[in-house]
């Protein structure tokens, strides 16, 4: 694993609906090195593959069950069985206040529309895929939430672990990762549930701190120190590890240096084609993060273009 690592985020998810079998399987055959998803609870405990709290904003929750909204508008995951969820249809990811698309320039419509999976369903699958390709494909499992779980009595953290360490997914060396932007979680994993595969501890905005984290201070030399104290990688937001100069150039934040200096392996998200400087391509800007930034991996909805640059890197 010396050489710069693509990682789908949740999987294919700039072709085919996020988190979805066919978004790992597309991912799998763009020759991606890791596959990304995200877990959260239902209401019977199953761990279920989907990024939000909520079912509205990427199924078709809201016209299959009308009258289950909250008092906040929106169908939430830990309100519905496992079986209530089977008939939805996961599709692409649209803004709850507008339902219009998210990424106005992606797919409009799945090819045909995609059921969300359980975790144990998604690890058989990746598994199949992995022995059909006669290749190893490693296994991202981001949990969304843990905290809030926790508040309302709901174990997401175990739960998860357990189902992973069924599938042998959980010892040293297993190509497993397991993500959060709770470093309580992940250090309650690594020391109280014998999480022993490979952890990535997730940093955002200051904004976005749970339980008011502070990533800020979470990212100081000190900061990032400690993270390697229990995790391997650090997996920040694309602003923490470069801004962009006023002619559309990336500067390094200085970020990725003091990671890797403490022993971190640094892998940003989410790398895609929206949002660029003009100018900037998707492409380009992969090529400068795993080239002259020497960042270890890159998190992107478009894996194949990713793949790509990095071939062209090593050709270079």
């Amino acid at each position: 694993m010396n050489q710069p690592q693509v990682i789908a985020h949740r999987g294919a998810s700039g072709y085919l609906p996020e988190n979805s079998l066919a978004a790992m399987t597309l991912a799998h055959r763009q020759a991606a090195d890791w596959l990304e998803i995200d877990v959260v609870l239902t209401r019977d405990d199953e761990v279920l593959v989907l990024h939000d709290l909520e079912l509205d904003c990427v199924t078709d929750a809201a016209a299959r069950y009308p009258g289950r909204a909250r008092a906040d508008g929106r169908w939430h995951a830990l309100d519905f069985t496992l079986a209530e969820i089977r008939p939805l249809r996961s599709m692409v990811r649209r803004d709850p206040r507008t339902g219009k698309p998210a990424y106005a320039g992606r797919f409009p419509a799945a090819p045909e529309p995609q059921p969300l999976a359980t975790l144990d369903e998604l690890v058989r699958h990746v598994q199949t895929l992995n022995q059909a390709a006669g290749r190893e494909v490693g296994l991202c499992v981001e949990l969304k939430r843990p905290l809030y779980h926790d508040r309302i009595g709901r174990d997401l953290t175990a739960a998860t672990v357990d189902i992973l360490r069924r599938h042998g997914l959980a010892t040293a060396g297993a190509r497993c990762m397991l993500l959060s932007f709770e470093p309580t979680v992940l250090r309650r994993a690594r020391h109280e549930l014998g999480w022993e595969a490979s952890m990535l501890q997730l940093t955002g905005p200051a904004e976005w701190g749970e339980d008011n984290m502070d990533y800020p201070a979470l990212l100081t030399a000190a900061g990032v120190r400690e993270i390697a104290t229990y995790a391997d990688w650090l997996g920040p937001h694309l602003q923490q590890v470069f801004s962009w100069g006023t002619d559309g150039t990336p500067r390094p934040t200085g970020l990725a240096a003091t990671a890797q200096a403490a022993g971190l392996r640094v892998a940003p998200y989410t790398f895609q084609h929206e949002g660029l400087p003009t100018g900037v391509t998707l492409a380009g800007l992969v090529e400068y993060a795993l080239g002259p930034l020497r960042l270890d991996g890159a998190v992107c909805d478009f894996p194949d273009v990713a793949v790509v640059a990095r071939e062209r890197l090593a050709g270079a």
